[in-house]
């Protein structure tokens, strides 16, 4: 028998809450906040996270592709500002601003143009698209939602990933929050996007094979999410040891 209504959104909820919680204490996410930042390693972070950024663009996309209509205009009205930034409030698109922070930490234009996403990092962005695009849309969707949440100082005891980084490079590097033109901007607004999902599971989360369905897709988002964050930290420790496509950095 199916569960109520009000507890299944509930349940899942809280699940939810809980599991982002919890990759804060997975290996990966201890070493990314444990290494220790330097130009050339924050160089390599900035530039791998501005693919990042581009494949939750192409991710939200086919989420909202096979969502259905209540739901798509809720993914539109998240990703206007990513897409097209807020004008009034002076604040460029989102993969604009990855571009600026790569610039604070010395990667130029021309290198954020040539330095191509790493194997493990592109093979990351297709396992995200595969869950996007061919996983039920309520899976798919959770794979997105749950790597908003994680950014969450609202979810996430003691502050989200990105503000926990924007601190280690405020504390390594000397660059205040204020200056790190993408992580200044997702402190906030990933507080609004991280609630996406909690809203969708009010209106559609209605059974038990629901809640598993979501639970399934965050699990699997956050399994690929714990190798790119693994990764990124091996970059941010070893810049030295990277070779990209067409010669050393």
């Amino acid at each position: 028998m199916s569960t109520p209504l009000a507890t299944c959104a509930d349940r899942a909820r809280d699940q939810l809450v809980e599991l982002a919680n919890a990759q804060f204490e997975s290996a990966a996410y201890r070493k990314l906040l444990s290494v220790r930042f330097t130009r050339p390693g924050a160089r390599l972070f900035e530039i791998q996270r501005a693919y990042f950024v581009q494949n939750r663009r192409d991710c939200w996309g086919y989420v909202q592709g096979g969502a259905p209509l209540d739901v798509k205009r809720l993914i539109w009205a998240h990703e206007q500002e990513e897409l097209i930034g807020d004008p009034e409030r002076g604040i460029p698109d989102h993969i604009t601003l990855a571009a600026q922070e790569a610039a604070v930490v010395g990667a130029d234009a021309r290198e954020l143009a040539d330095t191509p996403p790493t194997d493990v990092a592109q093979t990351c962005f297709h396992a995200w698209i595969h869950l996007a695009k061919d996983r039920p849309w309520l899976e798919a969707l959770a794979a997105s939602a749950i790597l908003e949440m994680v950014v969450s100082d609202e979810i996430v005891r003691g502050g989200g990933i990105v503000r926990r980084v924007s601190q280690r490079m405020a504390q390594d590097l000397g660059i205040p929050l204020e200056e790190q033109p993408t992580n200044a901007t997702h402190v906030v607004a990933d507080l609004e996007h991280a609630n996406l999902l909690l809203d969708v599971a009010r209106r559609h989360v209605l059974t038990d094979q629901d809640v598993d369905a979501v639970m399934r897709g965050a699990r699997a988002s956050l399994s690929v999410e714990r190798v790119f964050r693994a990764h990124l930290a091996d970059l941010i420790a070893n810049p030295g040891d990277y070779v990209p496509e067409g010669g050393r950095l």
